[in-house]
C-alpha cells in the first residue's frame, strides 16, 4: 500500500526517508557554508523535519531554530539536540497558517527538501511576507523549489538515491501530482505539490521586498542558472531589502 505524504515525514516513515537520503544533509550544509561566512548567526530552518540540517549548523556554532508541521519530527529533533548536548530550538508550526514573528529575528532563513513546494501558490506570497518580517536588515533567504520549465519531464530517476519520480503537471494552476517510488524500500510516496518558473519566483520575491535574487541548480551557487536549462529543482538566494 502506498505510504501517504504525511506518513512519510513522521515516525517510521521519517526514519525511512532519512535512511534513503543518508548523510545528504552534511554535504548540503557544507555547500551553504561555502558561501555563507558569517559566524554565530541566528538561523531559522523552515520545515526542519528531524533537525539534521539545523543540528549540523548548531555544531558549527550557529544559533538555530527549526519549525515543522509534524509533531513527531520536532520531538525527534529535540531528542537529538539533547543527546548531542547542543543548544537549538524546535517548534511545531504550520508555515501556511502560523505567524513567525514570535520566533525572533534571523540573519539566515532557509528551507530545503522542496518544503516550499508544499505551500499552495495562493498562500506563498503571505509566507514570503512573514519570512521577510523575521529577517534582519541584509538578511538572506535560501530555499529550493520544484521548477517548471518550457518542458516538463514526466519521469526523473535520482540515481544516487535510487528514487524514481513520476510527475503530472497542470500548467494553469502549477499543481504537480508527484509519485516517488523508493526502489530500495518498496515504498511509494504520492501527493500534490506546486512548481514555479524562475521568472515567476523572482517576481514573487521582489514583491515581498527581496533584492539581489540569485538562482542556481546547486546549493553552493557555483553554477548560475542558465535560461533554457530545465532542472527538476532550483535553489534561490535573496537578500532582504533594507528598510527605508
Amino acid at each position: 500500500m502506498p505510504m501517504t505524504n504525511n506518513a512519510l515525514y513522521r515516525d517510521s516513515g521519517l526514519a525511512l526517508y532519512e535512511q534513503s537520503h543518508h548523510g545528504e544533509h552534511i554535504g548540503e550544509v557544507e555547500a551553504i557554508l561555502s558561501w555563507y561566512k558569517r559566524n554565530k548567526s541566528r538561523i531559522l530552518d523552515l520545515g526542519c523535519s528531524g533537525g539534521l540540517h539545523a543540528l549540523e549548523l548548531a555544531k558549527r556554532g550557529h544559533r538555530v531554530t527549526g519549525v515543522d508541521l509534524e509533531a513527531s519530527a520536532i520531538s525527534l529533533a529535540r531528542k537529538r539536540c539533547e543527546n548531542l548536548g547542543l543548544k537549538a530550538r524546535f517548534y511545531v508550526s504550520d508555515l501556511e497558517k502560523h505567524d513567525l514573528a514570535g520566533l525572533g529575528r534571523f540573519d539566515l532563513i532557509y528551507s530545503l527538501g522542496n518544503v516550499i513546494s508544499h505551500i499552495p501558490k495562493k498562500a506563498l506570497p503571505g509566507l514570503l511576507d512573514r519570512v521577510g518580517s523575521c529577517l534582519e536588515r541584509d538578511g538572506i533567504l535560501l530555499f529550493d523549489i520544484l521548477n517548471i520549465g518550457e518542458s516538463f519531464p514526466e519521469e526523473i530517476w535520482e540515481e544516487d538515491l535510487d528514487i524514481t519520480w513520476r510527475r503530472r503537471l497542470d500548467r494553469e494552476s502549477g499543481a504537480i501530482i508527484l509519485k516517488g517510488i523508493f526502489n530500495r524500500f518498496g515504498v511509494i510516496q504520492e501527493f500534490r505539490v506546486w512548481g514555479h518558473s524562475g521568472e515567476e519566483m523572482v517576481e514573487l520575491l521582489r514583491k515581498a521586498g527581496f533584492r539581489g535574487v540569485e538562482i542556481s541548480p546547486t546549493l553552493d551557487f557555483a553554477t548560475p542558472f542558465t535560461p533554457g536549462e530545465n532542472p527538476a529543482c532550483l535553489r534561490y538566494r535573496a537578500w532582504k531589502m533594507e528598510e527605508r
